[in-house]
């Protein structure tokens, strides 16, 4: 059971929303969305319903912490992996749209790993856990051995530029 926040967060980078376009659907300011998100915010049952409709799911599935099962998560195949690493190294668009939210979600996490090598500048620490710990929510639903396997092949093969 996840902790209200991060549920929505989960069922919004599940359905490849924006937080702008989610705020939009369910009439909630974007900064107040962001908080939700953060579990910086209580919300109230009409906020609670209208984030649920907006995410195409029953409010008590937000309510009660239940993230979106990886539908079809275990399922990559190897061309599947090859796309999705050649898509991040070349920074290219994907045609399918699961494909470009994980490689989206990949950059991040290569790109705070190169980061964590790197000189730490004054707040860049914040930046990269958070956008970090994020990225590694969302990738939470494939088999850790498929994420360990496309960073890997995203870092030998070009990440490291």
């Amino acid at each position: 059971m996840a902790p209200f926040g991060e549920t929505v967060l989960l069922w919004r980078l599940k359905r490849g929303l924006t937080q702008s376009e989610l705020a939009r659907r369910a009439g909630v300011p974007r900064p107040n969305l962001s908080a939700i998100e953060r579990g910086q915010r209580e919300v109230s049952l009409k906020t609670v319903r209208a984030l649920a409709l907006a995410l195409d799911v029953r409010a008590g599935v937000l309510v009660d912490g239940i993230a979106p099962e990886g539908e079809g998560a275990g399922e990559l195949s190897r061309e599947a992996m090859e796309r999705i690493a050649a898509a991040v190294i070349r920074k290219s668009p994907l045609a399918d749209a699961k494909e470009q939210a994980l490689a989206d979600q990949l950059k991040h996490v290569v790109s705070s790993r190169l980061r964590a090598a790197g000189p730490v500048t004054k707040g860049s620490t914040e930046r990269l856990n958070r956008g970090s710990d994020r990225a590694w929510l969302s990738l939470s639903s494939y088999p850790q051995a498929v994420i360990e396997s496309l960073v890997s092949r995203i870092l030998e093969r070009g990440g490291r530029r």
